[in-house]
């Protein structure tokens, strides 16, 4: 009996492996988690799996719960299937859900990030070694998002592969047939095996389930945990070429002139021109690309959004082109939005946002043995006529982390460039119950074009980023003389000690209403400078906060500010603040609407002092989805500023309004205006994704200036344009 019952045992383990459909076993077989299904027949994208080799693909179906319950099944069956095609790899998603009917699916514009739908996310490492990966998202209306790896916390969400997708939605819930082209991936020849993870969202239960890495201290991005697929042998070896040409065609109206007192105008004539460019993607190897750029044009970027800054320091505006956000997460080098040894908006960019012609452009970038690596260089013609320059070099170490080197180069024809240059390390450990804790810091310097002083940035910063409690601390030396030409500092000569910690405990028995608690003891920054005395400070408390089982949030926090302005500066149109030492307080309320809301409600709201005055502060944002089509976003801000020597409000509005045919052809309209540059302007743009990777795109870009004493008519703006341009894809 015991040698029967051994070969029955045997025999349901064989079957469960080799049985067409049947689920895939948790434990792993000679390494790998799972086998993709290797055909050589195509399958076409209709979300229907009506094609034989879907059904004699094995099953990946174990989803467990990261939220509400940690490491509970997940409570709607979920089947993923994987095929290796000659075109790509294919992967078949059956959401089954017990009620369909119910199926949020209200977003279909390309990269909406879908939060407010019913999703699922795929995280593919092809280079499996747990550090690179992509990222592709869609929902049942099958809108697509995509991204690439940073760390377990970020990503780039602006990288944008080549793929494809579609969907199906019946009375047992809804089916996604995804086809990702081999060439979109990243893989080392002749390796057989993939990293991948898979998840789920779903919003009414406020429910997210993964195949692997479940746990609240994982997720997705923990590519310590990924799934190991097999089967893969045998994928080809990336084309030679990959080509963007482009033709596009403006007519722009050039800028008026408005004169407040009088109200006369000066419009120059129209203008129109006609332009060509040409983008090649070309492996050097399978894991190693180069990206050339001729003559780029950036129409289909979109437009910065207006903010009143009511401080002494500089903004930071993301980068929106797509030349400088694709694979720029290997370029990150400082701390974001502070110091950063590499800011690309440096490149291209005048000082007010126009752009400078770059005749062209070099990146190259991936992994090359133990090593990432990747290089940056750009010409500006007209006024600026400079070359830059940047490369990178990150060594593995320990696991997931690095040891890095990074050095920037800016300079004009004839003349001595500035030079910047650092090193970095990035460490991460999994700690005693699976929790993580990371350092990293860097040290780097900068020279101007005249040889003079060398300034320096030191950094170093310990985390404890965790989902009961997240502790971080951070020291920081800029010194006066640290200015990369191609960075953003905010500010210089100073050491700063900043840190935060929250804790976020669960009811001790699962609660119907609440899902955590939030508090945060400390979060401080203070800023003092190099030769003494504290320059600015923040502390903030927060007492009080919760996160319900349905999404909603809403907290109460308590603030302290310092600010010691050694110069008079400008604050608002009339207001100024003198020379001094200004201590204030205030207090904040936030509430933060659930995203599956039909009508999604954010709303910030905080009063008391402001530097030797009060202000009143109140920051809304009220989002409407109308399924599956339309999204309509309205937020602002309003400050009431009441200061000794004067008395302000300042007004910011945004209206975004998101229509989608479908998810290859959608329009936006984005329209903004602020009383403290007295501007409004409008943003329409029409996409339509003719097939994966070449694309139209008509966009529509208008400016009027506002607060003159004659109004400026609606028909008339200040500025326009018209531009319409035409990207083709192909390989080679």
């Amino acid at each position: 009996m015991p040698r029967l019952r051994f070969v029955l045992a045997a025999a349901a383990g064989l079957l469960a492996v080799s049985a067409p459909g049947r689920a895939q076993r948790a434990v792993q077989i000679n390494g790998v988690d799972h086998r993709v299904y290797r055909t050589s027949r195509t399958i076409t994208l209709d979300g229907r799996f009506t094609e034989p080799d879907w059904a004699q693909a094995d099953s990946i179906t174990d989803f467990r719960q990261k939220d509400p319950v940690e490491g509970a099944p997940s409570t709607e069956r979920t089947v993923v299937r994987l095929l290796a095609t000659p075109a790509g790899l294919a992967i078949g998603w059956s959401l089954y859900d017990s009620d369909a009917a119910n199926i949020v699916r209200s977003q279909v514009r390309r990269d909406a990030e879908l939060r407010s739908d019913d999703y699922v996310s795929m995280g593919i490492d092809g280079l499996h070694d747990k550090r690179s990966a992509f990222y592709f998202r869609t929902n049942a209306n099958g809108a697509m998002w995509d991204g690439e790896h940073i760390d377990i916390e970020t990503g780039n969400e602006s990288w944008d592969g080549v793929w494809d997708v579609r969907t199906s939605i019946t009375g047992d819930g809804w089916f996604a047939e995804i086809l990702i082209p081999w060439a979109t991936l990243r893989y080392a020849e002749g390796d057989s095996v993939m990293g991948m993870n898979f998840r789920r969202f779903m919003p009414r239960k406020n429910e997210e389930t993964l195949w692997r890495a479940w746990r609240r201290t994982e997720g997705l991005r923990f590519l310590e945990k990924e799934g190991i697929v097999g089967n893969l042998h045998g994928a080809p070896p990336r084309p030679r070429l990959e080509a963007r040409p482009y033709v596009s065609g403006e007519s722009r109206l050039a800028e008026r002139r408005y004169f407040a007192v009088r109200g006369d105008t000066v419009l120059s004539p129209s203008a129109s021109n006609r332009n060509v460019g040409l983008d090649i993607k070309a492996p050097i190897t399978n894991t190693l690309t180069a990206d050339i750029t001729i003559n780029p044009d950036f129409a289909q970027a979109e437009v910065d959004r207006q903010v009143v800054n009511l401080t002494r320091f500089p903004l930071f505006f993301p980068e929106q082109r797509p030349f400088f956000t694709e694979g720029s997460a290997i370029f990150d080098f400082g701390r974001p939005r502070e110091a950063q040894l590499f800011y690309s908006r440096r490149i291209g960019l005048g000082a007010n946002g126009s752009p400078v012609t770059i005749p062209l452009g070099v990146r190259m970038q991936g992994r090359a043995g133990s090593r990432q690596v990747g290089l940056l260089t750009a010409r500006t013609s007209g006024d600026e006529n400079t070359t830059n320059a940047v490369l990178r070099v990150k060594q593995d170490f320990l696991g997931r982390g690095y040891i890095g080197a990074m050095g920037t180069f800016a300079g004009e024809r004839g003349h001595p460039g500035s030079t910047a240059g650092g090193i970095d390390f990035f460490l991460p450990y999994i700690v005693r119950g699976g929790q993580n804790f990371v350092i990293n810091g860097n040290a780097a310097w900068s020279r101007d074009s005249a040889g003079g002083v060398t300034g320096g940035h030191y950094r170093l910063m310990l985390d404890y980023p965790n989902d009961k409690a997240d502790i971080v601390m951070r020291l920081d030396r800029i010194e006066a003389g640290y200015d990369p030409a191609l960075g953003f500092v905010s500010q210089r000569g100073i050491h700063r000690v900043a840190g935060n910690t929250s804790f976020t405990p669960r009811p001790r028995k699962r609660n119907r209403y609440i899902r955590r608690y939030e508090f945060n003891v400390a979060s401080y920054d203070l800023v003092w400078g190099i030769a003494g005395g504290l320059d600015n400070a923040s502390f903030s408390v927060k007492p009080f906060g919760l996160q319900f089982q349905n999404g909603d949030r809403v907290e109460v926090t308590a603030r302290r500010r310092f600010d010691a302005p050694e110069e008079t500066f400008a604050l608002f149109t009339g207001a100024r603040v003198l020379p001094g030492q200004y201590w204030w307080s205030r207090a904040e309320v936030q509430y933060q609407g659930a995203e599956p809301r039909v009508v999604k409600v954010q709303l910030t709201a905080s009063t008391g002092q402001f530097y030797d005055g009060t202000s009143s502060d109140v920051t809304a944002s009220i989002r409407l989805r109308r399924a599956p089509h339309m999204l309509l976003t309205l937020d602002g801000q309003v400050s009431d500023v009441t200061l000794p020597s004067a008395r302000f409000t300042a007004n910011t509005v945004r209206l975004r309004g998101d229509y989608a045919f479908n998810p290859r052809l959608n329009t936006t309209l984005f329209a903004q205006w602020d009383n403290q540059s007295q501007r409004a302007s409008t943003n329409a743009r029409v996409r339509w994704t003719v097939k994966p990777g070449s694309d139209l795109y008509v966009v529509w870009n208008s400016g009027w200036q506002t607060g003159l004493d004659r109004p400026i008519p609606f028909t008339r703006p200040s500025r326009g344009g018209l531009v319409a341009k035409y990207v083709y894809f192909f390989r080679a």
